[in-house]
């Protein structure tokens, strides 16, 4: 969902910063953007279960974007895998902790750069009961 709506930023020219958790992935989608039309992409590796990591991914952002941004989009999948009936409380719990909280994080470390702009906006998708593609 989050690479998708980067995908239609980049066809209209945006700049676009995606954050995940393998470089692999992130070169690939940097890639991909650029190819839209993208005349910035940049992709951060980052765990964003940890404060630290999500404020160091926006302080590169506003160092290289002058302290701007215009748009937020979170993206969160499945924490825990398994049929919804038989995850437990702790695989819940988890599983919004990742999620919500992650979000969370995301915002507020975004928020001095998204005021800055004289438009902006948060998006937030959240998907915590899928099916995940078996490998």
């Amino acid at each position: 969902m989050g690479l998708a709506a980067s995908r239609c930023l980049a066809e209209d020219g945006a700049r676009v910063a995606v954050v995940g958790r393998t470089q692999t992935s992130l070169d690939s989608a940097v890639t991909d953007l650029t190819d839209r039309g993208s005349p910035e992409a940049l992709g951060f590796a980052a765990d964003i279960g940890h404060s630290a990591a999500v404020d160091k991914v926006f302080a590169e952002i506003s160092a290289r974007w002058n302290g701007e941004l215009n748009v937020l989009i979170n993206t969160v999948g499945p924490g825990a895998a398994g049929s919804f009936e038989d995850l437990t409380d702790d695989q819940w719990r988890q599983s919004v902790e990742e999620g919500v909280m992650g979000m969370v994080r995301c915002v507020r470390a975004a928020l001095p750069l998204l005021r800055k702009a004289q438009w902006a906006r948060v998006v937030d998708f959240s998907a915590h009961s899928t099916q995940r593609q078996k490998e």
